[in-house]
């Protein structure tokens, strides 16, 4: 089952043309970031290393109480390194666990550097996607929701990668990065770079869909008496209150 119908992944992929150079410039920046992490990832200990750690804070943009408890993220994410292929809600679980709070965000980026094919969730990717159909996720979903909705994001990510139209989206966004980034980041990776960059962009550009015009009908014509002929003239005005 496709995440979106053919006509909501046209909309899709036409924006997704359209914004193309100047969504990533924007992302050339955290692409880098994100490169620069995921190469070093398996060989450092995310544990003591204050360099990766500060890195990746600023890159997973640490805040609230999973600042505070930073150094046992840290360790979470050292601890997951050891799994073969970590799933999303393993992730989330353990990140979440740190708070009581479902850390969407923060998971979904740890899983991406762990797992380059994986989408991450951020707030500029939440509010784009539903304007071509896609369901809402809430600020605070439940657990089993976020998962869903996770799964479904990749579901959509393997429907635009698939398509036609991709590989020259594909080829301007390598022509906005660094030739090193480009060449090394997966097509997930770009793609999702690319739709947390272009919402700001998308929400100016004018809609192209025609718009159902509002006949207003107008009220039945009321009907004027005929003005009397004979008035008798009055010595005072009566005036209506």
């Amino acid at each position: 089952m496709h995440a979106l119908e053919a006509g909501q992944l046209n909309r899709l992929l036409r924006d997704l043309e359209l914004t193309a150079p100047v969504a990533i410039r924007r992302a050339a920046p955290q692409a880098e970031q994100h490169l620069w992490l995921l190469i070093r990832l398996r060989e450092t200990d995310v544990g003591t290393d204050a360099t990766f750690q500060q890195r990746l804070a600023r890159h997973i943009g640490l805040r609230g109480k999973l600042r505070a408890r930073k150094q046992s993220l840290f360790d979470v994410l050292q601890d997951i390194k050891s799994l073969e292929q970590p799933a999303f809600e393993d992730v989330l679980l353990r990140v979440s666990e740190l708070t009581g709070q479902i850390e969407k965000s923060v998971a979904s980026s740890l899983l991406s550097l762990l797992d380059p094919e994986q989408p991450s969730i951020d707030r500029d990717l939440r509010e784009l996607l539903p304007r071509y159909g896609f369901p809402v996720l809430a600020e605070a979903p439940m657990f089993d929701e976020c998962v869903a909705w996770h799964r479904r994001l990749s579901g959509l990510f393997e429907q635009v990668t698939a398509s036609t139209r991709w590989a020259s989206i594909s080829g301007r966004l390598d022509s906005g990065l660094p030739t090193a980034t480009g060449a090394v980041l997966t097509e997930v990776r770009k793609l999702n770079l690319h739709l947390s960059h272009s919402r700001r962009v998308v929400a100016l550009m004018p809609t192209l869909e025609p718009v159902n015009r509002i006949v207003r009908r107008l009220p039945a014509a009321v009907a004027v008496a005929a003005e009397p002929t004979g008035i008798r003239a009055s010595g005072r005005l009566h005036l209506c209150r």
